[in-house]
């Protein structure tokens, strides 16, 4: 069985060159919000191969679209329970 080598230390996050970056290069997609639905989208943009930003004000996955994801999360039980109240609220 093959051990994968410990990834590598993350490098420093420089904002000023990041944001130099994001505006001097030419992008295919950019994805605003990197909550659980930002991060599937950047996901399948850059699996078809397009040069992709995901811009967030805060840490990646702090929340931004958590709401939207309660649907997913008890939405689909309350349907098949016929529960539609609980899912509007959802």
């Amino acid at each position: 069985m093959r051990v994968p080598r410990p990834l590598p230390p993350p490098a420093h996050f420089d904002r000023a060159a990041n944001q130099r970056r994001l505006v001097g290069e030419e992008w295919d997609v950019v994805v605003v919000g990197g909550g659980i639905t930002g991060c599937g989208v950047a996901l399948e943009a850059v699996s078809r191969g397009l040069r992709t930003v995901l811009v967030e004000a805060g840490d990646v996955a702090s929340g931004t679209s958590s709401r939207s994801s309660k649907l997913v999360h008890g939405g689909l039980r309350y349907l098949s329970q016929r529960e539609f109240g609980l899912v509007h609220e959802a």
